[in-house]
């Protein structure tokens, strides 16, 4: 059964956004920061994805394909896409079932509580699960010492990764709402989208995508006291 979308179509927005991967029912795009995924404004993902995407001939196809989840618009990284509604459907239920696993990586400011840890502080109000691992702390030049963290969401609360780290005194850098002294400036959020698991929603193939390496995060830990 086809269900019809009586939502206007967008106007598509011609911006170019890295293409990982994409078959007949869904697409993954390595989202860049700054960009909201969706919203009243012109200039979202959603908007740019038929300028994107190859249009999908299956009977199932919605007028226009449409992010599954939600990243911060200052977050940059994967973005899961559906371009048909079973997908749309199967995947959703699969986000609200927790088998789908996301991977981050952060640059926060000082050094973490412990090397490997759990947070479970409730965020607004309802559980929320982060586990974390330091993979490096440096003292930066201009910074001070600054850590970079691989965060593994058990539950996908509004700014979880965010409030967590800020509650352990590590907000990131960048971070404009929930820094907890003055910092020094630092251009951008540096919370990036770098691995997601999940089962194909038609064929139930595991799917892995991984951005093995952030230039940015690279280059920023060359400058640091010898």
């Amino acid at each position: 059964m086809v269900i019809a979308d009586v939502r206007k179509i967008p106007k598509i927005l011609p911006l170019s956004i890295p293409v990982i991967y994409q078959d007949e029912h869904l697409a993954i795009l390595h989202k860049p920061a700054s960009l909201p995924v969706s919203g009243n404004r012109y200039r979202t993902v959603e908007n740019a994805l038929p300028f994107n995407l190859e249009k999908t001939t299956l009977p199932e196809a919605m007028p226009w394909p449409r992010p599954v989840h939600r990243l911060d618009a200052a977050t940059r990284g994967l973005l899961v896409v559906a371009k048909t509604y079973p997908a749309m459907v199967r995947l959703g239920q699969a986000w609200e079932a927790g088998t789908v696993r996301k991977k981050y990586i952060a640059v926060v400011w000082g050094n973490l509580p412990a090397a490997v840890g759990s947070i479970t502080t409730p965020v607004d109000e309802r559980k929320a699960h982060t586990d974390y691992k330091v993979l490096r702390t440096i003292k930066h030049l201009k910074l001070g010492t600054i850590s970079e963290v691989s965060l593994t969401l058990k539950t996908g609360r509004t700014h979880q990764i965010r409030k967590h780290l800020s509650g352990l005194g590590n907000d990131i850098l960048g971070d404009p709402i929930y820094k907890k002294t003055e910092r020094p400036k630092i251009r951008g959020l540096w919370l990036f989208a770098t691995e997601i698991n999940l089962n194909h929603p038609v064929t139930e193939i595991p799917l892995q995508f991984k951005l093995e390496k952030i230039n940015k995060i690279e280059k920023l830990f060359k400058i640091k006291f010898k």
